[in-house]
């Protein structure tokens, strides 16, 4: 007859497996209870030597208690009345401890010759992992029932519409609502969104495959019974089991973050609208001030030099000392007037009042005067019309950018472009020095020149971009939208 089975006919491929299972097996004389053979599992389990173990007896490596129960289905086996038993047992090891076994036996005859054939399997590892479960089971309890949200679950089955499997105890601290009502009617959840935030809702929820709760979502809840308002969100995982698709969510009450990042919002919109009124402020007083040094001043000055221009007519000749010192004082009127001219300058630039372009252009002369640097400037050529107080925002930046390059950059040419786009004017700096690294200041505060540019940026609307140019050097971006620039700073 042919035998059907593989491994029957290879006894390689036979102790092969034997020597991989996981599972002991032992081959044992049913006369003499000697341990015949036994697999690698069985020798790592017992920590004992195949040559100690062909010593050794079951009875050896059991307690007393175990061994009349294994000597009954041994007898069981010998005498034919069972074909195969098991039972539960403890073994002991070399050191004396003992471990739990399920154990099955049959009887087999190779020449005559009765063996037992024992298959053992630790159950210690078996429990252990229950004793883990049950512990991870018990912890996840744990953690959910004391997370500060509430916990969901929904479930969809295969070609089923999905529902609130599971929802948490925070369920009634969060919404109001027991858990068992809003399992029942999820939609309840849909009717405490605020109006404000429905739309937002139905966006979201739209884009989810899941249904109600099965997205993330942001928002404010109209809490009924309590007269209130509270911001949750709302986050969720999918997954696919055997059961169908599954959402693990949790929702949490961030009503505390989102009016602190409100109040934080409105105190940094309060401190921009205060910054863009102290720039306003001081560029009054400088216009007040340039006004008053170039007419006060001015007017004072032009008046002595004409006094002493009178006076030096009426000199008695041949002295030789007061045409000197008269000579001396002309001088130093002049001087003078040149010093004015000057501070009512940096105070005011006379040329903004004809236009931003003739302001950054002369700005840009001045600057190659002083520094040495090379400064080209480029803007449309059509007439460009700006409120007051943007093209002194704009002109300062500018200003302070080329302070910046002059202290810093090591640079030998620089380009000023103004440019205008469809809802923008762009004022662009770039250089070709050694190229912008803020130095980290203490608190991670920018540098207050920077800042300052940033601010007035931003109280029109705009924003400043600092980046490396190309191939070297450093490339300042101001973009002002044109709407803010063409009517001022609003509060």
């Amino acid at each position: 007859m042919q035998r059907s089975s593989e491994t029957a006919c290879n006894p390689g491929l036979l102790k092969a497996i034997l020597n991989e299972s996981m599972t002991e097996v032992t081959v044992i004389d049913a006369d003499t209870l000697r341990i015949l053979h036994a697999n690698p599992a069985a020798v790592r389990n017992l920590k004992v030597s195949p040559a100690e173990l062909a010593k050794l007896t079951p009875l050896d490596l059991m307690p007393p208690e175990d061994a009349q129960a294994f000597q009954n289905l041994v007898a069981l086996l010998r005498s034919g009345r069972r074909r195969r038993g098991s039972l539960v047992m403890h073994c002991r090891r070399r050191d004396g401890s003992l471990y739990r076994v399920e154990t099955r036996m049959f009887l087999s005859r190779e020449g005559g010759r009765p063996l037992l054939i024992c298959f053992a399997h630790d159950e210690t590892r078996h429990e252990a992992t229950e004793q883990a479960l049950a512990h991870s089971a018990s912890d996840l309890r744990a953690i959910v029932a004391n997370m500060p949200g509430m916990a969901f679950q929904i479930l969809r089955p295969p070609g089923g519409t999905p529902a609130l499997h599971h929802v948490g105890d925070q369920s009634m601290q969060l919404l109001g609502i027991k858990a068992a009502t809003l399992r029942a009617d999820p939609e309840r959840f849909f009717r405490m969104v605020h109006e404000a935030d429905r739309a937002g809702y139905l966006e979201a929820l739209a884009a989810s495959p899941g249904g109600h709760l099965s997205f993330d979502w942001d928002g404010r809840l109209h809490m009924r019974a309590w007269k209130d308002v509270k911001w949750v969100s709302v986050r969720v995982s999918t997954r696919i089991t055997a059961q169908g698709q599954i959402w693990d969510g949790i929702m949490l009450n961030v009503t505390h973050s989102k009016l602190a990042e409100e109040e934080i919002r409105r105190s940094r919109a309060r401190l921009r609208a205060m910054a863009a009124h102290v720039e306003t402020v001081k560029e009054q007083e400088r216009l007040r001030l340039a006004r008053e040094v170039h007419d006060d001043l001015g007017g004072n000055l032009t008046a002595i030099k004409i006094a002493l221009a009178g006076l030096a007519r009426h000199l008695p000749p041949g002295n030789g000392a007061l045409a000197e010192r008269t000579a001396y004082l002309e001088t130093l009127i002049d001087q003078t007037f040149d010093a004015a001219h000057r501070i009512a300058a940096n105070l005011r630039p006379a040329t903004l009042e004809l236009g931003i372009v003739a302001a950054l252009r002369q700005q840009c002369q001045e600057f190659g005067r002083t520094t040495g640097i090379a400064c080209r400037f480029s803007a449309p050529a059509g007439p460009l019309t700006l409120d007051a107080d943007a093209a002194i925002a704009i002109f300062r930046i500018a200003q302070e950018a080329l302070t910046n390059v002059a202290k810093h950059a090591r640079a030998t040419h620089v380009r000023m472009r103004l440019a205008r786009r469809a809802d923008s004017l762009v004022l662009t700096l770039t250089d070709d020095g050694c190229g912008y690294a803020p130095k980290p200041r203490k608190g991670g505060v920018p540098g207050f020149g920077i800042l300052g540019m940033s601010e007035r940026a931003a109280a029109f609307g705009g924003h400043l971009e600092i980046d490396a140019a190309t191939p070297r050097g450093t490339r300042v971006s101001l973009y002002i939208p044109l709407d803010a620039a063409a009517t001022g700073a609003t509060e």
